[in-house]
């Protein structure tokens, strides 16, 4: 290997480990933020891997996926990320036979079509919020009262921007505890000179008969329509769904997911946090007793979701499988990302 392929290869194995440890740590900024440096990554591998058919191509990128991904299995972005690159691969790879002949003139020019394909990918998911955004007046009405729970920016995005339309509507925040990210969310929108009122989790039956429409974000949108969303979200929907009331959710169509939350390849479906966001550490005598559970994501069932917002404009949950049919394909998915 010629002394510069080495230094690249080296340089690719410190950025791999850099994020990888930067995803075990939990220090990154949200999931759009992962979504780019994973795609970074990506772009970066397929640059310096040298292949003669699109699945010598396929199985370098699944291997080195694969690590990635290792660095935390529960995160979904990532494994969507490397289903969706590889699904541009295979359509780059039979764009380019149906134009040319030889093998030999498919190889000279598909890496620079996949890499600008992929830089196309890496453009739309920087685009996604302000795409979602855009959509506020559509759905959120003058005088409306919207319900939310925790801090999804994006949600944040459409309420900004319906408030910048000039309309006029007020936004109850779910507090989110025991992480309270609702207290930010609300200060958010408070500075942004939207009628805003925290609440508690307790308080969503009470509130829940006076709200127009539910409006939450997500962390990923499983293949069936149902979500993985931060926890308290399940019964939120719960309660819209007896009250009659939808439940909108915004989020990116890289967070749509081609796996179930309950197949063994997506065993890792939650996370869960450190008890000392619940117990103070004065509780030790108690904490010796029991065992403390602190899921971080909910599941909510796609029965309980009424309309998706996405980049794509807005669809059904029902659309979900045919989304998941053109994003991803079915052999990428099937096979451990490593074979």
């Amino acid at each position: 290997m010629p002394a510069g392929d080495g230094d690249k290869a080296n340089d690719l194995k410190e950025r791999i480990a850099l994020f990888v440890d930067e995803l075990k740590k939990g220090t990154s900024q949200g999931s759009c933020d992962v979504a780019i440096k994973t795609i970074n990554l990506l772009i970066r591998i397929i640059s310096q891997t040298k292949f003669s058919t699109e699945k010598d191509l396929i199985r370098h990128v699944a291997a080195e996926g694969s690590k990635i991904q290792a660095g935390d299995p529960s995160e979904n972005i990532i494994g969507n990320i490397i289903f969706r690159v590889l699904k541009i691969i295979r359509d780059e790879w039979r764009e380019l036979s149906q134009a040319n002949d030889t093998e030999a003139q498919i190889s000279h020019t598909l890496k620079a079509s996949i890499i600008e394909a992929v830089s196309e990918f890496k453009t739309e998911i920087e685009g996604c919020v302000d795409n979602i955004a855009a959509l506020a007046p559509n759905y959120i009405n003058e005088n409306d009262v919207v319900l939310t729970i925790g801090r999804s920016r994006t949600v944040e995005a459409l309420f900004k921007h319906a408030a910048s339309k000039g309309i006029k509507f007020q936004v109850l925040v779910s507090e989110c505890a025991p992480f309270y990210k609702g207290h930010e969310m609300a200060k958010n929108l408070a500075q942004a000179k939207i009628n805003t009122t925290l609440i508690t989790e307790c308080q969503i039956g009470i509130v829940m008969p006076r709200v127009n429409k539910v409006v939450i974000g997500t962390h990923s949108i499983m293949a069936n329509g149902g979500l993985k969303a931060v926890t308290g979200t399940n019964i939120l929907s719960v309660l819209a769904k007896e009250t009659n009331k939808p439940v909108i959710v915004c989020s990116s169509m890289y967070k749509l997911s081609p796996l179930f939350h309950s197949t063994p390849k997506h065993a890792s479906f939650n996370k869960f946090a450190t008890p000392s966001e619940i117990l103070d550490y004065e509780d030790a005598e108690l904490l010796s007793k029991v065992e403390v559970m602190a899921p971080i994501f909910d599941y909510v069932p796609p029965h309980l979701v009424y309309m998706i917002l996405s980049n794509n404009g807005a669809q059904p949950v029902s659309y979900v499988y045919r989304l998941v049919k053109d994003f991803y394909h079915p052999d990428d998915v099937e096979q451990p990302t490593n074979s």
